[in-house]
């Protein structure tokens, strides 16, 4: 209310003030409030009349031409629609008036009609200041706007790749493999120091990338393979993969973690031991999807966290419209879509989500 109230005052006073100026130009002399409090009026009303018809072809034109799009053509638009809109309204009124104190016979009143050519051309000077401060405003909030979903949209982005990062760095997963080292040393010290190498190269991984929103391909794979080593020492030949991806795909993009939550998911959620094998495979599937789908074995009593398929997902929303598909049939099998090189990934805003 006090919005609107700020609004008419406003708007009241530029009536007011265009009715002095215009009444002094012609007499030489100001308006009293005594004999003109009808046309001061008048003035009022017109005013707020020309405001509210241009806020009503504004908002409008908002809904059928784009600011951000196309800025010169809704700018050129709404300027030229409001100019004889109101141009219009203002003459059949001001006419109206010319008429009415014509019969009168009021010296002032009677050359009325030539001051509508000055209040003309005032309102072309008002109309284009209002639209350029319009367009300037509407450029500021949608500027404002985007700054805030940025934020937002980094800030879920660093939710989601800080619960996939959570489960690689998570004390359990840290506990297994200090007691596979354990094991080892006494066993095949060499494996033992492959293995370090390798867990080293997870965490290295994990640390370098955890404020990444993509890496390559080839960087994701590279760190499967290490994760696979650490996975394979545990369950030996019972725990196969198999990588087959085109080379001219390694170099797009993905979200980091994505597959080896996919075969963590694999291995948590099957019985692995020498009667339930467990063979993993990942390939490419048209140039458009990278396949990761596993066999199925005795379903294990692991506990989903819910960081799984859900954080992949969600993280895919920032650089592709494409969907992940999922079938679980005979095989299970997890289609991530290919994401080409993005020149700069902090332009992607999606709407921020409730995750509480």
């Amino acid at each position: 209310m006090k919005k609107y109230l700020i609004f008419f005052v406003i708007v009241s006073v530029l009536g007011i003030s265009i009715f002095v100026y215009l009444f002094y130009s012609e007499t030489g002399t100001l308006p009293t409030l005594a004999k003109e409090k009808y046309f001061f009026v008048i003035s009022v009303i017109m005013a707020n009349l020309s405001s509210l018809m241009v806020s009503a072809i504004d908002k409008t034109l908002d809904k059928f031409i784009s600011w951000k799009k196309m800025f010169f053509t809704r700018f050129v638009a709404g300027f030229l629609l409001n100019f004889i809109a109101v141009s219009l309204l203002l003459g059949v009124l001001g006419y109206s008036i010319v008429l009415y104190y014509k019969q009168k016979a009021e010296p002032f009143y009677l050359q009325w009609h030539e001051e509508i050519w000055k209040l003309g051309i005032l309102n072309l000077i008002i109309l284009f200041i209002y639209e350029v401060f319009y367009g300037w405003f509407y450029s500021y909030r949608y500027f404002a706007s985007t700054q805030v979903d940025q934020l937002r949209s980094e800030r879920w982005q660093m939710e989601l790749q800080f619960e996939s990062l959570k489960s690689q760095i998570s004390p359990h997963y840290l506990f297994n493999c200090l007691n596979t080292i354990s094991s080892l040393l006494y066993k095949d010290s060499k494996v033992a120091e492959e293995f370090i190498r390798r867990m080293a190269d997870t965490f290295r991984y994990v640390i370098n990338n955890q404020k990444r929103k993509l890496v390559t391909l080839s960087e994701e794979l590279a760190f499967v393979k290490s994760y696979y080593y650490l996975m394979q020492v545990r369950y030996q030949d019972h725990l196969q993969l198999d990588i087959n991806i085109p080379s001219r795909l390694m170099d797009s993009k993905i979200p980091p973690l994505a597959i080896q939550m996919l075969i963590e998911n694999a291995v948590k959620h099957n019985e692995i031991s020498k009667s339930h094998p467990l063979f993993i495979y990942i390939a490419a599937q048209d140039n458009t999807f990278i396949n990761v789908s596993s066999t199925k074995t005795i379903a294990s009593n692991a506990h989903s966290l819910n960081i799984g398929l859900a954080n992949i997902k969600n993280r895919y929303k920032f650089f592709t419209n494409e969907k992940i598909i999922i079938k679980d049939t005979d095989k299970f099998v997890v289609q991530l879509p290919v994401i080409n090189t993005i020149s700069n990934t902090d332009d992607i805003i999606i709407p921020y989500p409730n995750l509480h």
